[in-house]
């Protein structure tokens, strides 16, 4: 019985997106260990092992089917190696093995194609309503209905293609470049008879011929005998929390590319600030409409009540996850800090301090995760497994549209009415500046209550360079500026802002955390803060619904109602 392992590789420019460079800086940099760990496990059970590495400028296809050339390349090495071999298996460079049993003899290959499905990612199957700009182009919900409508309707599995594994006989009945020619064809078909009207599908203008839409419809539509693996021979690893861990699994594919989850080599830092900021220090932002006390001092009183299980709940995380935390108060470090900006609120300074810890912290551990002191770790899931800190700014990103930045609306700047802390005067402050620097104004708007980063990160960021600079130009901009006054009125020295421009002037990457990493708790009515109350049991109830939905790990308490998870035994 002849067997092989294979894998592809190769160096190829790729698009300039966050995701795709980090895919490359990881894959670099764990290079050896992963080709190792391939050619170990196959070596260990006695099957060959085959890298094809930059070896596909040698593969030529028809012009009809050139653009997706790189999708199909593994399925033309796999129908070539079963010519010599009794049973193939493919996998991406980002498996990694975790077993010293055969796969190969674990799996009943007589059965068909061993393969694993995509079905739990999939949002609906009802195509009505969805948008790709909202799922994304990668999602499953997408592959499914290219799919579905190749197959004229039939429901289908969507199937991951980074493992394949089966005998000789079943691979060569899919003919996988011949026949996906028709599909490829189908699909324009498909997207120039989308009908305007009541058959009008928006999904549709978005569908392109990804090849594991293209693999899925091949087997389902030539009868091709396939079977659905388990979790622990293909235990799918994305930016998305789950039960099953590396660790339990025979053969994990980390499509996030978080090696340092089962190679295990990345020191890991948490940290937090807590210092109380007296109270003729404290600004005055505006807060909820029903509270007559100001926002600063009542985020300085329930800080305050809750600090103590706060910290204990920060601490009880980073032992989980295997990371140091370090907790940072009012000393004598800070005091210096404070020092070298007399003319800033107290408030901004600390803002600047947490960023400058970042800085300083980057250079002891290899990803330093900050939270501000009022983020509540709601799950044991180790953070540091799923997001790019190695390679990006790790931080909760808003677009102009989406930070209610809308100037194209009637009346905005007549009637713009939002305090320094608000996004749009954040956006518009960072605006200001990169129009200092002959730069486009357009910039994201940060919230820096969550980061995370690395030393290569904060050395691109270059944030305190230049800082004092930074601080006069915005101070300039503040007293006068081309902006309307309402706007410039509520300029300052956020922090935020100057992340927002340092990332653009510097072309840092950055990556945005979704909900699950950092969930926004905002403002309710003030009765909820009281427990027994109808408008506290509302807000635990939504609440509680939205971790659910959300897979929330991380609550940004913004509006400090600690109360409704510390007065709760299910969250202690």
């Amino acid at each position: 019985m002849k067997r092989i392992i294979f894998s592809v590789y190769d160096d190829i420019e790729i698009a300039e997106d966050t995701h795709n460079k980090f895919s490359q800086f990881q894959i670099k940099e764990y290079w050896d260990r992963l080709v190792g760990s391939k050619q170990n496990y196959a070596e260990h059970i006695g099957v060959e092992f085959k890298l094809f590495h930059n070896t596909m400028k040698d593969f030529n296809v028809d012009a009809d089917v050139e653009f997706t050339k790189v999708n199909i390349y593994k399925h033309h090495l796999m129908a070539e190696l079963a010519k010599e071999y009794d049973e193939v298996m493919y996998v991406d460079m980002d498996v990694i093995f975790n077993t010293s049993e055969n796969v190969f003899e674990k799996l009943d290959l007589s059965q068909g194609i061993h393969v694993k499905d995509q079905d739990d990612k999939i949002i609906s199957k009802n195509s009505k309503g969805l948008s790709a700009e909202t799922i994304g182009k990668r999602n499953a919900t997408l592959k499914y209905h290219i799919t579905k409508d190749l197959l004229d309707g039939k429901d289908n599995h969507v199937i991951n293609t980074g493992i394949m594994i089966g005998q000789a006989k079943h691979i060569k009945k899919i003919k996988y470049i011949k026949r996906i020619k028709a599909a490829i064809n189908k699909i324009e078909k498909i997207k120039k008879e989308n009908n305007v009207g009541i058959d009008f599908n928006f999904l549709r203008l978005y569908y392109y011929p990804n090849n594991e839409a293209l693999f899925s419809y091949v087997i389902e539509k030539h009868n091709i005998p396939y079977v659905i693996m388990d979790d622990e021979w293909h235990n799918i690893v994305d930016h998305e929390p789950r039960d099953c861990t590396v660790k339990s699994s025979k053969i994990n594919h980390l499509v996030n590319k978080k090696f340092n989850t089962v190679f295990n080599d990345k020191t890991k830092c948490i940290y937090s600030i807590y210092i109380e900021i007296p109270d003729d220090k404290l600004d005055n932002p505006v807060g909820p409409p029903d509270d007559d006390v100001s926002k600063s001092k009542r985020t300085k009183e329930r800080l305050a009540k809750y600090k103590d299980q706060l910290d204990k709940n920060h601490r009880d995380y980073a032992e989980a996850c295997g990371a140091e935390y370090l907790h940072f108060e009012r000393d004598e470090q800070y005091e210096e800090f404070y020092k070298q900006y007399p003319n800033l609120s107290e408030y901004d300074v600390i803002n600047l301090y947490k960023v400058w810890l970042l800085d300083k912290l980057t250079n002891d551990y290899d990803l330093v995760l900050y939270v501000d002191y009022d983020v509540y770790f709601v799950e044991k899931n180790d953070i540091f497994n799923y997001l790019p800190g190695e390679y990006a700014m790790c931080c909760d990103i808003s677009n102009a549209l989406e930070s209610n930045v809308d100037p194209q609306r009637p009346g905005y700047f007549e009637h713009y009415n939002v305090d320094f802390r608000n996004p749009q005067s954040k956006y518009w402050n960072a605006h200001a500046l990169l129009q200092e620097e002959d730069l486009d104004g357009d910039n994201n708007v940060f919230n820096t209550g969550i980061m995370m980063a690395s030393k290569n990160v904060m050395d691109k960021l270059d944030y305190f360079g230049d800082i004092q600079e930074v601080l006069e130009t915005m101070k300039d901009l503040k007293e006068d500026s081309m902006y309307p006054p309402k706007i410039s009125a509520q300029f300052g020295y956020d922090n935020e802002t100057i992340m927002a421009y340092k990332v653009i002037v510097n072309d840092v990457p950055v990556s945005d955390l979704d909900e699950a990493w950092h969930y926004k708790h905002d403002f309710n009515k003030i009765d909820s803060y009281t427990e027994g109350t109808k408008d506290y049991k509302i807000a635990k109830h939504e609440l509680e619904i939205n971790i659910k939905l959300k897979k929330v790990q991380l609550i940004h308490f913004i509006s400090k109602n600690f109360g409704l998870v510390f007065n709760d035994y299910k969250y202690n």
